[in-house]
C-alpha cells in the first residue's frame, strides 16, 4: 500500500511540476509581453496569411534604452522589411540603414514563432 501512495504521489507532483507554458516574458511594465493587446492582434493579423503562418517570428530586444519588439520572417523569395514597434505598439520605423539598424538591438530573443514555422531560428 506504502508503494502505491508513494507512487501515485510522484505522480501528482510530477504533472503538477511541468508545464507546457513558457515562463512569462517580463517586460513592458506588464507581467507577460505576450498579453499586450497590439500585439496579440500583430499575432492573428500575421497568422491570417500562407507566409505568415509559415515563415513569420517576432523578436524582442533592448533598443535606445528600451523593449522593442521586430515581426521577422524567413521567407525564402520573400523581398520583406521588417517592421520595429514600441512597448505602446507605435512603430520605430523598420529595420535598416535608413531605420532602425540591426546590430544596435541588444539582447534579442524570439518570443513568438507562427503555428507552422519551418524557420530554423
Amino acid at each position: 500500500m506504502k508503494k502505491l501512495l508513494y507512487s501515485l504521489s510522484f505522480l501528482v507532483l510530477l504533472t503538477v511540476s511541468c508545464s507546457d507554458d513558457p515562463d512569462p516574458i517580463r517586460a513592458c511594465n506588464v507581467e507577460n509581453a505576450m498579453d499586450l493587446v497590439w500585439l496579440q492582434e500583430l499575432i492573428v493579423e500575421t497568422e491570417e496569411f500562407e507566409i505568415g503562418r509559415d515563415y513569420s517570428f517576432i523578436t524582442m530586444g533592448i533598443y535606445d534604452s528600451q523593449t522593442v519588439f521586430v515581426l521577422q520572417n524567413c521567407c525564402p523569395l520573400c523581398n520583406s522589411v521588417y517592421p520595429v514597434y514600441d512597448c505602446s505598439g507605435n512603430s520605430l520605423g523598420v529595420i535598416g540603414s535608413a531605420g532602425v539598424p540591426f546590430e544596435e538591438i541588444t539582447d534579442r530573443k524570439v518570443i513568438w514563432k507562427s503555428s507552422n514555422n519551418s524557420c530554423n531560428i
